[in-house]
């Protein structure tokens, strides 16, 4: 059985800071490496099958700025809570 903290993922909210998994492999890089990154959510955006179940996030990359959609089971953890 999967553990609860795998699916992190669908309590994240907007104004969440994230840890995303980075989807493009680098060049030069062995295959089993992981990159990561920190991002801030700005929105989330539900599927059609139900709007409340996330299935993309839009995210601010906290270093450069960059806004990406990214897919919402990339998210490994939640670092830092919207306030309230």
């Amino acid at each position: 059985m999967t553990s609860p903290e795998t699916y992190e993922f669908l309590f994240v909210k907007p104004g969440d800071h994230v840890v995303i998994r980075d989807e493009k492999p680098l060049e030069n890089t062995q295959n089993d490496r992981n990159d990561y990154w920190i991002g801030q959510v700005i929105d989330c955006i539900g599927g059609a099958r139900n709007p409340n179940s996330w299935t993309l996030f839009q995210v601010a990359d906290i270093d450069n700025g960059e806004i990406v959609i990214i897919n919402a089971d990339t998210v490994e953890k939640i670092l830092k809570k919207a306030d309230n």
